[in-house]
């Protein structure tokens, strides 16, 4: 299945500007996020635990981000996202000016 993609930012960092100071999150934190979501340990990320980890995150419309996430991300089109693909999710992620200190 292929996908367009937009590349807008870099694919190791998202940013969110608060108060006109720039939060900075690489991409490892972001890894640990959505790692810390996959909630049934499967090494899979469906849409579900997607959703649970854009509304962790704070992200507004969490469940439309997830399936946003899944269309950017999930290149084999098995409606979930791999270990393989996590780094595309990273990378879509990196767009949405995002960021969690948890």
């Amino acid at each position: 299945m292929s996908h367009a993609r937009f590349n807008s930012a870099p694919a190791n960092r998202t940013k969110r500007e608060t108060n006109s100071v720039a939060i900075t999150c690489g991409e490892e934190q972001m890894k640990n996020v959505f790692g810390r979501s996959d909630s049934d340990k499967d090494g899979y990320l469906s849409k579900q635990e997607l959703k649970k980890a854009f509304s962790d995150l704070g992200v507004e419309f969490p469940s439309l981000r997830a399936m946003s996430a899944l269309w950017h991300a999930d290149d084999n089109g098995d409606n979930y996202i791999s270990k393989k693909e996590l780094a595309e999710l990273v990378k879509y992620t990196s767009t949405m000016n995002i960021c969690t200190n948890k």
